[in-house]
């Protein structure tokens, strides 16, 4: 396998598209209009202006004016509200229950509107969903439901929740709000120290939140790596693993210590196939999808 197997502008635009197109099932889902809340650059906007809030709360935190601090913290929880609601993940958490309880109850018309109503609040935090994944149990769902096999239908249900995990998102955002509410109690009671180890906390809980969307995200590169790859679509599949190789070092800088030296060997394999993807090795493409097997059982450890 080399370059030449691939034309520049047409290979990128291979990978490029496959995940443009993903993306659009989702945004343009029955539904995803009337549900879903926000974008994801609206979502992504959020976060930051609540990172750099948080940011300037640490270093006032640092001096003597507790009345500064609590005005930056009320600012970020200001904002973790804005992103709780905007992104929909509790009215999303709720439609992955009423699917559940619908097709156990053999409602499968109400099953099959449940999962219309997931794929169009999803839409908001394509960010941190795994997007192949997503589409299609997403969709195998659909087609249980329309031959109303429920146990199909359950199993499809459980892969396109977990293909996007709300609780645990949602868990880090209510991690994170709780944080910051300690940490004004803190400055309430003039207790600096305090308050350094409640921001340090709120702090961990949006660092898990950006480590919940990396880890979805390198998943989805590095499974499209390598489909491109075995494809001999050489360009377009080296696109995607530089797009998983900057996620996992994201993952691995902000995630759990535990998890650092998995993410950390993963990329390193991950810039080994990289290298050579141009005269590629027998068995790369199988590499990459035990990768991607690794990173999602590593997903999947993320607490709730």
């Amino acid at each position: 396998m080399n370059s030449a197997t691939d034309k520049a502008p047409g290979g990128v635009t291979v990978g490029r598209t496959l995940a443009a197109a993903l993306v659009a099932f989702f945004l343009l889902a029955p539904g995803s209009r009337a549900t879903a809340a926000a974008t994801p650059s609206r979502l992504r906007s959020i976060v930051d202006d609540a990172s750099k809030a948080l940011g300037q709360a640490e270093r006032a935190v640092e001096g003597r004016d507790p009345g500064k601090v609590s005005l930056l913290l009320q600012r970020v929880d200001e904002l973790l509200v804005s992103f709780q609601q905007a992104s929909g993940l509790e009215a999303l958490v709720k439609a992955f229950d009423e699917g559940r309880t619908a097709a156990r109850g053999s409602d499968m018309a109400a099953a099959a509107a449940a999962v219309r109503k997931a794929s169009g609040l999803m839409s908001a935090v394509t960010d941190y969903v795994v997007l192949r994944q997503a589409a299609e149990t997403s969709r195998s769902a659909l087609r249980a439901a329309d031959v109303q096999d429920g146990p199909a239908f359950l199993e499809a249900l459980d892969r396109f929740d977990s293909s996007i995990l709300a609780p645990v998102l949602l868990a880090r955002v209510r991690d994170a709000r709780d944080a910051v509410a300690r940490a004004r109690q803190a400055m309430v009671r003039n207790n600096m120290p305090d308050g350094r180890a409640r921001i340090a906390d709120a702090r961990r809980a949006m660092n898990g939140l950006a480590y919940a969307g990396a880890l979805s995200r390198a998943s989805f590169s590095l499974a499209m790596g390598a489909e491109l790859l075995e494809s001999r679509s050489v360009i377009a599949a080296r696109d995607q693993l530089q797009k998983a190789l900057r996620d996992l070092k994201l993952a691995a800088q902000v995630g759990p210590d535990d998890s650092r030296p998995a993410l950390e060997e993963a990329r390193a394999r991950t810039v080994e196939i990289w290298k050579r993807s141009g005269h590629a090795a027998e068995g790369d493409a199988g590499r990459l999808s035990d990768l991607v097997r690794k990173v999602d059982a590593i997903r999947l450890q993320q607490p709730r």
